[in-house]
């Protein structure tokens, strides 16, 4: 089954901050191909393993704080082009080198494209740590890009660990960005302080923000289902932002409701350059089914030869005990069929029969077939001499030029005859044998 597994990653302030960020419990889920939640939740990247193997993707969702979106103007150009220059058309709107940094650009829509920025230093990382999940696709994900606005509505997401508040923003035209609010530092013994003026004060600056980010139009603010209360008590104090704001549970069906086939994968330049070889599991069956179709052949033709090589050795075998009985005084038996031929052919000399390849069948023959094809047709040819020798007839003609090669072939396989060569202008004529056609 087509699964996708998501799981929500910290920022990269956030995950600076923690030991290991990797052992912090995330939230993830499990999404069909029809996009039905089968299992959601929250758990560290190893307790994900289990869901990861069985999964046909794994799509890592970054923090919209990591990634930079920057809309520029481009000239007509190929996609490969446009690959090439991105690092010149946007040098001076990034505040690094641009080889420190994944850039991917979105389709080119009216001269206009968007460039997805990210650290790739940090992809790095991400892709190192998330190995364990041993996925058979690996993707990534903006946060801020994968929401879907509404045609009335800007849709903002919030997220909170206890590390930090994430917020994340898709307006109406598209446009995406996103916040990452720190939360307290751990206290020299170990123990995360936070207060309810610490948390009032966060939501007031994340309210601000807020307000600042989308200073006009409608706001559909997605939040944690047992934040819904404390949010709208905030809110409260921001008069002009509420009446702008509806406040909803945040679900994984809003936090995917972008994503599509020509989403950003932020994470594909990473995971190319790490393919150090080719991924053989993918194809370990057809290999197999290949394989075991070659044996079956092999074996089938062995058995196949195998058996004709055991009908001809007892065909030999027979031909061999009936050649000894009818000849008992032979010794030398080098080919069977030839030699019982033979003997057939002289016995019936000696009896007084003829043979077709004696001298007198096979010139009574030949003198048949000239007079019918030749003489009637060209009677200036003629026969200069006959000689018999080697079981053949040499007919030397006058001009070869004048025989009807063709039709004289024809006659004399009709009489069992055989024309070999016309080389020097004798016709070799010999007796048709048993195997030929």
């Amino acid at each position: 089954m087509a699964n996708t597994l998501y799981i929500l990653l910290p920022s990269k302030a956030a995950a600076h901050d923690a030991p290991d960020w990797a052992t912090l419990v995330r939230p993830f889920a499990l999404v069909s191909a029809e996009g039905k939640i089968l299992q959601q939740g929250s758990e560290t990247l190893s307790g994900l393993k289990q869901f990861a193997v069985n999964a046909n993707q794994v799509a890592l969702l970054l923090a919209a704080s990591d990634v930079s979106l920057i809309s520029i103007k481009v000239p007509p150009m190929s996609h490969a082009k446009l690959k090439l220059a991105l690092p010149n058309l946007i040098e001076d709107q990034l505040l690094g080198d641009p080889a420190d940094a994944i850039l991917l650009a979105s389709p080119v829509e009216q001269g206009v494209t968007t460039v997805a920025v990210v650290e790739k230093a940090w992809m790095q990382a991400v892709y190192q740590k998330v190995l364990v999940l041993g996925a058979k696709k690996l993707s990534a994900f903006a946060t801020s890009l994968a929401l879907k606005p509404l045609a009335h509505a800007a849709v903002a997401l919030v997220d909170e660990s206890d590390l930090s508040l994430e917020l994340a923003i898709c307006a109406i035209d598209k446009s995406a960005r996103g916040v990452s609010i720190k939360r307290n530092a751990a206290s020299a013994d170990g123990v995360a302080q936070s207060t309810k003026t610490n948390e009032s004060a966060e939501l007031q600056e994340l309210m601000q923000i807020l307000d600042l980010l989308v200073p006009e139009g409608d706001i559909q603010l997605a939040l944690p289902k047992s934040r819904l209360e404390t949010y709208q008590h905030a809110l409260a104090t921001n008069p002009d932002l509420a009446a702008r704001v509806s406040i909803q549970a945040a679900e994984w069906a809003t936090r995917i409701a972008g994503l599509g086939a020509h989403s950003l994968d932020l994470m594909a330049p990473i995971a190319h350059q790490n393919q150090t070889s080719f991924n053989w599991s993918r194809w370990r069956w057809p290999l197999r089914l290949s394989v075991v179709s070659l044996l079956i052949w092999i074996v089938g033709l062995n058995v196949e030869t195998w058996g004709l090589k055991r009908e001809a050795s007892a065909l030999r075998s027979s031909l061999i005990s009936t050649y000894r009985q009818s000849f008992p005084k032979e010794t030398t038996i080098v080919n069977p069929l030839v030699q019982m031929q033979q003997k057939i052919a002289q016995s019936k000399k000696v009896a007084g029969q003829s043979v077709p390849d004696d001298f007198l069948v096979l010139a009574a023959q030949f003198a048949q077939v000239w007079d019918r094809t030749v003489t009637t047709t060209q009677p200036e040819a003629a026969v200069v001499s006959v000689e018999y020798r080697a079981q053949s007839l040499f007919v030397k003609v006058k001009s070869i030029a004048l025989i009807p090669i063709e039709p004289l072939r024809a006659a004399l396989k009709e009489q069992a005859l055989v024309l070999v060569s016309t080389n020097d202008g004798a016709l070799q004529i010999r007796a048709k044998k048993g195997d030929e056609k």
